[in-house]
């Protein structure tokens, strides 16, 4: 267990916590079957403690609101659209108390041609930090009817890069935003400011499958953590 100084940081935790975390995760958009991919997948989840410290804690990925119709009880949300927690109350209650992070190296999205998918392409931070995605938890039931905890991450509109392939992406924050993003004392205001796309000229992106070249100097993962 680590003191309170060691879990003020979030990206530090990551590598406090490096045997739970594995660099490598990924996330894909339009997910598909996979042990690490699925929706249904347990992933690791930075959130904040009541006593302000945080932990990395494994959560189900897929919310489900507990205002909901049947339809909605049977699809768990993998992913919540920014423009629509305003207006949805429950949203606004899971924002107002229950913010998380999702680390991950990367995320993927499929182009489409007139409705078909055709290709996968990846896409990293340039500096090879951990992406940390903003998300919503919630303590909810599993498929085998016990208590969990599940997340959704929040999606926006695509940047400039992205938008070539999508027109939607995740909410990638970088440090000064994810410190307003844990502010207790944040307003909702404050928070909606936070969910924008990242500038494009921060990401790589390239075809799922490819290697992307190796760059000179290369800072580390946690370059800025130590």
């Amino acid at each position: 267990m680590f003191g309170r100084r060691d879990t003020k940081d979030p990206t530090k935790l990551l590598k406090l916590h490096s045997n739970d975390w594995r660099q490598g995760e990924l996330l894909r958009v339009t997910p598909r079957r996979r042990w690490d991919t699925d929706p249904t997948a347990t992933r690791m989840v930075i959130r904040r403690h009541d006593a302000g410290e945080f932990a990395l804690a494994p959560m189900r990925w897929g919310l489900t609101p507990e205002r909901h119709t049947d339809e909605e009880k049977l699809r768990p949300l993998i992913t919540v659209r920014a423009e629509t927690l305003a207006g949805h109350i429950e949203w606004r209650r899971l924002l107002n108390a229950r913010r998380c992070v999702v680390p991950a190296d990367q995320f993927f999205e499929w182009m489409r041609v007139n409705g078909v998918r055709t290709r996968e392409y990846g896409f990293k931070l340039k500096s090879r930090r951990p992406m940390m995605i903003a998300a919503l938890w919630n303590r909810t039931v599993s498929p085998t009817g016990k208590p969990a905890d599940a997340f959704a991450y929040i999606s926006c509109q695509a940047n400039r890069l992205v938008s070539l392939v999508h027109d939607r992406m995740p909410v990638i924050l970088d440090d000064a935003s994810m410190a307003a993003w844990f502010n207790p004392d944040a307003t909702l205001e404050d928070l909606l400011a936070l969910l924008k796309p990242c500038d494009a000229s921060l990401l790589d992106c390239q075809l799922a499958g490819e290697t992307a070249r190796p760059k000179p100097h290369q800072p580390s993962l946690f370059a800025s953590a130590a």
